[in-house]
Formats: structure tokens, sequence, C-alpha cells
């Protein structure tokens, strides 16, 4: 008896191959998306060019590009949890024959569905959920560090302008002080090259004041990227720093999100543990199927015989029993451990240098504050004083305003040093509020 047979298999999701050389074969046609549609990311960036300091961390939680970016991750994560922890589709089957010779022929559905036999599921569900937890820490990692990075630079920009400031004091007095020493010279009573050089010192800080407006201006450039600002637009900075004083918050581990984020890497290697031996155990296959046959039944001529059935297909495990999986799981966790342990570590030292750099600048910033500046103030005045009265070389004026701009530049550099290690510090700790 000869026949011919036609069998189709049909899954719950057809794929869709989209090379041209199997264009014929496609059943249904995917669409490209616009992404920024599909997952809703169309909000506007703030393009304010008023920013004060208190808004610093918050301009940049919500417009920088990069972070805006990288909360796409956690959508991504969301839509693995989704996905994990499902039966594979279910699968039918028909086979049609068909006697070329007679009317003899049949027809064969068969349904079939494959199972776990372990938790593996559940355990996948699992493992996606703590990515997806895990992706919401690191989202808070790379935020942490670029609202600490935009602080920094505002404290910068703030000390930069307390530059700025004193110098156009001192300028104004030196132009004041130039003033008078050309009318004593015109008199006769002090020399003219007394007030050539205290007019090259007074263009000397004027091209300095030149020089600071173009680093806030440069300065102010960077900040836009971070808070979201196209360059073309101005930015205007206002506010003031805090008093430099020591913080009183201390370190927790858990205040980190990096320390947070490897604690659920733990649990979810642990977890995957769990998986590849779950994995040891491929799936079986229960079938249900039935059949209608045209078959010749003599003397009684064509009859329809009908069947129906069940059956089941057990994989053997005879050679892969996912050995090389479980050892690399094993040693992952073990890795885990370990990570976690020297990143306690890390983080605790973080804490304490920028908390000891702290000390160290105030400390020294309370010494010229209190003592030497005072007194080199002091001293550049009675000089002052003794020059308009005959009484001291023009030469030492010089130097004690030298040294007024010497200690007062210090005074500045330590309370910016001071300030940037308060955000590192505040960055440490994992505090969330600003520390400007």
């Amino acid at each position: 008896m000869k026949t011919f047979s036609i069998g189709l298999a049909l899954s719950g999701v057809i794929f869709l191959n989209s090379c041209s050389d199997f264009s014929g074969l496609n059943i249904v046609t995917a669409t490209a998306e616009d992404p920024d549609l599909s997952l809703g990311n169309t909000t506007q960036i703030n393009q304010s060019s008023q920013l004060s300091t208190k808004q610093i961390s918050q301009r940049v939680i919500v417009n920088n590009p990069q972070l805006r970016a990288a909360r796409l991750r956690i959508n991504e994560a969301q839509g693995q949890v989704v996905q994990s922890g499902r039966l594979s589709n279910p699968e039918l089957e028909l086979d049609l024959n068909k006697n070329v010779r007679s009317s003899e022929g049949g027809l064969e559905v068969t349904f079939a569905q494959r199972f776990p036999i372990t938790n593996r599921l559940s355990v996948e569900k699992r493992i996606s959920s703590q990515q997806l937890s895990i992706a919401k820490e690191e989202v808070k990692v790379a935020q942490k560090a670029l609202t600490s990075q935009a602080q920094e630079l505002a404290v910068e920009i703030l000390h930069n302008r307390q530059r700025a400031q004193y110098l156009k004091k001192q300028s104004v007095l030196l132009d004041q002080f130039a003033k008078f020493i050309d009318d004593a010279a015109q008199r006769g009573e002090l020399s003219a090259l007394d007030a050539n050089q205290t007019k090259i010192e007074s263009a000397t800080l004027k091209s300095e004041l030149s020089r600071l407006d173009t680093r806030e201006e440069i300065l102010l450039n960077k900040l836009k990227s971070y808070i979201g600002l196209h360059p073309n637009r101005p930015l205007q900075l206002s506010g003031n720093l805090p008093k430099a004083s020591i913080p009183s918050s201390n370190l927790a581990l858990n205040n980190r999100p990096e320390y947070r984020a490897k604690l659920l890497e733990i649990e979810q290697a642990k977890d995957n543990i769990a998986l590849q031996k779950a994995n040891r155990y491929e799936d079986i296959e229960g079938r249900i199927f039935t059949s209608i046959d045209r078959e010749e039944d003599a003397p009684e001529g064509l009859a329809n015989e009908g069947t129906i059935g069940a059956g089941i297909s057990i994989p053997l495990q005879f050679y892969n029993k996912n050995e090389g999986n479980i050892q690399t799981a094993r040693a992952q966790a073990s890795r885990m451990a370990a990570e976690k342990t020297a990143l306690a570590i890390e983080i605790q030292q973080q804490a304490a240098t920028e908390q000891s750099e702290m000390k160290s600048w105030l400390a020294q910033t309370s010494k010229l504050t209190n003592s030497l500046i005072p007194l080199a103030d002091k001293n550049a005045e009675q000089l002052e004083k003794a020059y308009r009265n005959g009484q001291a070389p023009f030469t030492s004026v010089l130097k004690a305003r030298s040294q007024q701009l010497e200690l007062q530049s210090q005074n500045i550099d330590n309370l910016e040093s001071f300030h940037k290690a308060r955000v590192r510090y505040y960055a440490a700790i994992g505090r969330e509020q600003s520390a400007l």
C-alpha cells in the first residue's frame, strides 16, 4: 500500500523569520515601535536657567540624561520579571495521510505540553525579581555619583566667586593707594616708581579676575551637563555654602546602594545554585492524541475507525547532569560573598578618609582665620600707614599685601577642599539629602 502524509506542527507562538530567503513563509509581520512612546519616556527636561544650590540634587535626579537612560534598565528588568517563570508554549500537531490507490486515509491530532519536574520556574521568577531590585539600586548608585559630582562643581563655582570678590576688594584698595602715591609724587613727597609698581599690582589682580571669570564660565558649562541644561542656555547659580562644620551623621552600610545591591546579588547567586541544580532534570512532555482512520475491511468495505490515547516523554539523565553550571554558580556565590566583605571595608575606608580630611581642612582654616589672617591684615594696615607717613619702605608694604593675598587664598582653598570632602562624605555614608 502506497501512501503519502502531510504533517503540520503549531506552537503557541509563531516565530517570525525576517530573512529575505524565508519571507514567503512569514505568517505575521512584526512592526517597529517608537521606544520613547512605548515606554512613556516623553517627559520634557527642565530648561530653567535659574538654579540654587539646594536644587542641584533634584535637578540632577530628574533631568540628567544619563540617569534618565539608566532608569530604562528598570523597565528592562520589569520585562524580565513578566517573562520569567512561564511554561513553554504547548504544541498542536496535525498528521494527514492518504493511500494513493484507494480511499484509505487518516487524520491524527496531537496536543503536547512540556512540564518541569522541579521548582525551576519559581526560582527563575525569584531571580528575575531580584534582578529588578538590583537594577533599582544600580540606578541609585549612578544617581549618588552624579549628584555628588554636581555638588562639588557648585562648591568650586561658589569659592571661585569668593576669590573674585576678595580680589576686587584688594584691587579697589590698590587703586586708591596708587592714587595717593601719584598725588604725593607730584608734590615730590614720594617716588613715581612706587605709584607705577602699585598700578602693576592692581593690573595683575584685574588679570587674575578675568581668569576667574573664565573659569566660572567653564565650571557653569560643566554643571549644565549634569542638570541636563542645553549648552546654549545661560545658567545662574545662586545660594551659599553651609557653615564649615563636621556633620553629625555616621556611616550605616545599608544606607549605601552599592552595599544593598551586593546583598541582593548574593541572594541571587544562591538562588542561581538552586536553579542550576533544578536544570539537571529536563522537562517531561505529556501528549494527548486522537485519530480517525478510513480503512478497507473486507468483505465489509471501507470503514471509519477512531482512536484516542495519551503518552509521556521522559528525558533520561545519562550524560548531561549540569555539573559544570552548578560548579560555576557555587564559585560565583563565593565570589559575591568575598566582594561584599571587600566592599564593606572600602566603604568604611571612604567614610573615614573623608571625615579625616574634613577635620584637617577645618583645623587649617581655623588657624588661618583666628590668628594668621587677622595678624597679616593688621600688619599690612600698619605698614601702609607707616609708608604714608614716610616711616616704612614701599617694599615692606608690597610684601605685606602679598602675604595677605596668599593667606586669604589658602583659606579659600582650604574651605573649598573642606566642602568638597563634606560632599564626598555625605555620598560615602549614603545620605540622600543634599550636602549643600
